[in-house]
């Protein structure tokens, strides 16, 4: 990576036409634009709150507010790894208290002594700033070279104050990158950058400053002109592991007295920019991958949405091969704008296939804009059809496992039409680490294709280190559908198939109930299948009054045991409930 920087004074003051821009730095007077640096993590649980807070004052004030996402301190992994060193100098520098925090302008709250500050105060703060009159106008140019990857930046600013005049100031040029998507716990708190597939969409992301004098900006004189200044740099492929993505960049600038004390850090204004991309090559999907979920009942159709990433010119046209199970490829054409770098979601038609014992669904690329373009060196993808189990009964038990946060775990089961028709959670929070089952719950779920959806508020899922959770549909004392493999996000879906035709002898049927011996003298034995957790067990004589009850606590093969002895000799009636249905046997004692 290489950079160098060229400092000019009081020359060109029509400098932006150099940089085909058609508007100067302004030399009237302007109100203050705003610079907040967030302090933020992927493992911070209020983060997202703190980014839809900014994210609404920067859509409140257009173009007026530069949002700079910093992943610094305890909250920052290094896998993946979003922290700068910058960044990390900034997180001291700032001071916060604890995590998300925001320095509006790096102008102290109020009378505390740290900049970094709760994310309640931002607006008000930024508020103020934007109502205040600028002693300096900051505007900006740049070019990238998509091929050489190499930025060239201009800065100019000029000062409306003539109080500041002959004063050091410092300048500071930096790289955000946005649409990155990844982690982040506590998504829910911003569930509109949620993906659909569960991830979070970053946005501002802090790559760096580029410009002379680092983390703490190159100073210059200020003058009564004019101060422009040039930076070139070439941009790496990508920083500790996460690709910086050409067409995701944009790069602001911001003006300060410098880093010494609270007092007199302060920001004055700041600028950003989207550069204007040159020497782009043809349209090129390097990538592309299956995104939806493949939870589907027998029968049902499957519907790929495949992601498509651009490294080159604009994408118009794409074709498709895609095959379920190695059968006869269908064709798609789609049309529509990718553009330089960009990604999309493309929805292929709908296709029917034959359930086998494993299923999966194969989409290739075949061509990029009729030919013209290149199909990079991932043209398919695969992704594994779950066909959902097959209940034959409509009561079932749900079997919940949460790990030690078990106040962020919730479950729904939705039909077909998207309805939910049972529910449960959230838990109690236990003390320690560890899985903690939670009481059964019976449901009674109606005919059609069912869906278990397990939420997990904070956005961790289960298994990241804090218990193995898992929850399960139960039927038959067959698990039809579960959760237990959930090791990050906020979301996780399977899917089941209720076809409960049986009439209320087969599932009489179903329970099996045997008595043994029978006659007896000492001990009846009662065995059965309990199909649910709730099944009763009694044994009454024959005007129907109850001399003996039991209830089961668990689902499957049971065996009750009735000690007959000391009960008068005679004809009795076992009756064993449960799943909305009882069953009868006569039994002798003697």
């Amino acid at each position: 990576m290489k950079k160098s920087v060229l400092l000019i004074g009081n020359l060109f003051v029509g400098i932006g036409f150099m940089f085909g821009q058609s508007t100067p730095v302004s030399q009237s007077p302007q109100n203050k634009n705003v610079v907040l640096e967030e302090l933020t993590g992927i493992n911070c649980q209020f983060c997202p709150d703190g980014h839809k807070r900014a994210q609404q004052l920067s859509d409140a004030n257009p173009g007026r507010v530069v949002l700079v996402n910093v992943h610094a301190g305890g909250f920052a992994p290094n896998n993946p790894n979003l922290k700068t060193t910058d960044g990390d100098l900034l997180d001291t520098f700032l001071d916060p208290e604890g995590y998300p925090a925001g320095s509006v302008q790096r102008t102290k709250f109020g009378t505390e002594t740290f900049l970094a500050t709760n994310r309640t105060n931002w607006t008000n703060q930024a508020n103020a700033r934007l109502a205040e009159v600028s002693p300096v106008n900051v505007a900006m140019n740049a070019t990238l070279d998509a091929v050489t990857r190499q930025l060239t930046l201009n800065v100019e600013m000029y000062y409306t104050d003539a109080i500041y005049h002959d004063s050091t100031h410092f300048l500071n040029i930096g790289i955000l990158q946005n649409n990155w998507e990844g982690p982040q716990v506590g998504s829910g708190l911003y569930p509109e950058a949620v993906l659909p597939n569960g991830n979070y969409m970053h946005q501002h992301m802090f790559r760096g400053f580029i410009n002379a004098g680092g983390t703490w900006g190159e100073s210059f004189n200020v003058t009564s002109g004019v101060i422009t200044k040039t930076v070139t740099y070439t941009l790496p492929a990508s920083l500790n592991g996460i690709e910086m993505n050409l067409g995701e960049l944009e790069f602001f600038a911001f003006v300060h007295e410098g880093k010494n004390t609270v007092n007199d850090s302060k920001i004055f204004s700041g600028a950003k920019i989207t550069p204007t991309v040159t020497n782009v090559p043809a349209a090129n999907v390097s990538a592309q991958s299956i995104i939806n979920d493949m939870n589907v009942c027998a029968g049902e159709q499957v519907t790929p949405v495949i992601k498509v990433k651009n490294i080159g010119d604009v994408v118009t046209a794409l074709a498709f091969s895609t095959s379920i199970n190695g059968g006869t490829p269908v064709t798609h054409n789609w049309t529509g704008t990718i553009p330089f770098y960009g990604t999309a979601e493309i929805t292929l038609p709908a296709m029917s296939f034959t359930a086998q014992g494993t299923n999966s669904v194969v989409s290739t690329i075949t061509s990029v804009n009729g030919g013209a373009g290149t199909v990079g060196q991932v043209a398919s993808s695969t992704k594994p059809i779950n066909v959902a189990s097959v209940s034959a009964t409509n009561n079932m038990v749900v079997k919940v496992t949460t790990d030690r946060y078990g106040s962020e775990t919730t479950w729904k089961l939705l039909n077909d039409a998207g309805a939910t028709v049972a529910s449960g959670g959230p838990y109690t929070d236990a003390s320690a680490n560890g899985a903690y089952p939670q009481p059964d719950v019976n449901v009674t779920v109606p005919n059609g294709c069912v869906t278990l959806e397990v939420a997990d508020s904070y956005g961790d899922g289960f298994d990241s280190g804090y218990g193995n959770g898992k929850v399960e549909v139960i039927a038959f004392s067959s698990v039809v559908a579960n959760i237990d493999n959930f090791p990050s996000g906020s979301l996780a879906k399977d899917a089941l198939q209720v076809n409960a035709v049986a009439g209320i002898e087969d599932v009489k049927n179903e329970i099996g109930l045997s008595v043994f011996p029978n006659p007896a003298t000492d001990v009846i034995n009662v065995e059965f299948n309990a199909l649910d957790a709730e099944f009763g067990v009694a044994l009454l004589d024959l005007q129907g009054r109850v001399i003996y009850t039991s209830n089961t606590t668990t689902v499957g093969n049971q065996i009750v045991s009735i000690p007959v002895s000391s009960i008068a000799k005679g004809s009795y009636i076992v009756k064993v409930s449960g799943s909305g249905v009882s069953t009868v046997q006569n039994v002798v004692i003697k």
